[in-house]
C-alpha cells in the first residue's frame, strides 16, 4: 500500500506541474481544457477536505503552511496518516 501511495503522490506532482504549465501556456485542443477543469475540480475538493480536517490537523500539531499546501496538493494521501496516528 505504501508503494501505491508513493506512485499516486508522484502522479499528483506531475499533474500539478502540468496544470501550472497549462495555466502559463495553455495546451492545444482538449488537453488544455481537460487539465484545467480537472485541476479546478481537484483543487475545490482538496479545499473542502482542508476545511473538514483542519481542526484535526491543528490538534495533531500539523497546521503550518507546509501542511496546508500538502493537503491542497495531495489531499487524503497526506492528512489521513496524520490523523490516524
Amino acid at each position: 500500500m505504501l508503494k501505491l501511495n508513493k506512485i499516486i503522490s508522484y502522479a499528483l506532482i506531475a499533474f500539478w506541474i502540468a496544470f501550472a504549465f497549462n495555466l502559463l501556456q495553455p495546451f492545444d485542443g482538449n488537453w488544455g481544457v481537460g487539465i484545467y477543469w480537472l485541476g479546478v475540480v481537484m483543487l475545490v475538493v482538496h479545499v473542502v477536505e482542508l476545511v473538514l480536517v483542519y481542526s484535526k490537523l491543528k490538534a495533531a500539531g500539523h497546521a503550518s503552511l507546509k501542511d496546508i499546501v500538502a493537503v491542497l496538493a495531495f489531499g487524503i494521501l497526506y492528512w489521513k496518516p496524520i490523523i490516524k496516528s
